[in-house]
């Protein structure tokens, strides 16, 4: 069964790195639909990870992951 999340990279206010992922992602986002989300975080400045707004796009990414449960 596969797993799909969308992964969205921000460059906070501090210089440093962040990641957002959204788990059951639609398989059919768009990167205009993303980049549209990021702006709303960005200029809202709701998500503040260590104290330090999310400021700029970086990138967006969905990932899909294969996970195949075994038998015990």
């Amino acid at each position: 069964m596969a797993e799909m999340k969308l992964d969205l990279n921000f460059k906070r206010a501090d210089g440093y790195n962040a990641k957002m992922s959204i788990p059951d992602a639609r398989t059919d986002v768009t990167g205009v639909e993303a980049a549209a989300f990021m702006d709303q975080v960005i200029a809202t400045q709701i998500f503040q990870p260590s104290g330090s707004p999310m400021a700029e796009k970086v990138s967006a990414q969905l990932v899909s992951t294969d996970i195949t449960e075994l038998s015990l």
